[in-house]
């Protein structure tokens, strides 16, 4: 068996807190990792620290740029078991992605019909949720009872084999915390 990681993240960012305005939820993103210390995560989010308008498929460390300056974001974080195949499935979508991360865009047009229940997809575009729920899906691990780009960041709760690992700021930690 191996593991995969969901982060629940409010970084406190201006988007960030109208996501959660809209949403009333508790967190206002998701990324996923590899690794149990979630130094490295993916997700969907802002490529440049200072811009919002550059958005895309992104590859975060937990020492990099954006957490220096935003070192205040909470966090959820799950633990999923998954299978040798499954795990090598999330693998290679990162991996493919990451051969070519300027084709993916961070799908501003469709945030508003998704909010609305319109169903609307552009090819290689994503918010974080329908990110994660899409490779959740397409590596067999978990399909949620809607469309993978109705999913928002408060349906990862919902996981049943999830096991929630850590609450508390994604900075401060360490794998040998348990909540």
């Amino acid at each position: 068996m191996k593991k995969i990681y969901l982060i629940l993240m409010h970084t406190n960012t201006i988007p960030s807190k109208l996501v959660k305005f809209f949403t009333r939820y508790k967190y206002s993103h998701v990324a996923i990792s590899l690794d149990k210390n979630c130094d490295t995560i993916y997700s969907f989010g802002r490529r440049k620290v200072n811009s919002i308008l550059n958005g895309g498929f992104v590859i975060q460390k937990k020492q990099g740029e954006f957490f220096k300056k935003f070192d205040k974001t909470t966090c959820r974080i799950y633990e999923l078991d998954v299978n040798e195949e499954q795990y090598k499935d999330v693998k290679n979508i990162l991996d493919n992605m990451q051969l070519n991360p300027s084709k993916y865009k961070y799908d501003f047009i469709g945030i508003i019909p998704r909010f609305l229940g319109t169903p609307f997809t552009i090819k290689n575009r994503y918010v974080c949720s329908y990110f994660i729920a899409d490779i959740l899906e397409k590596a067999k691990i978990y399909k949620f009872n809607k469309k993978a780009y109705f999913v928002k960041p408060k349906d990862f709760e919902t996981i049943h084999d999830s096991k929630q690992i850590y609450s508390g700021l994604y900075m401060t930690y360490m794998v040998n915390e348990i909540i």
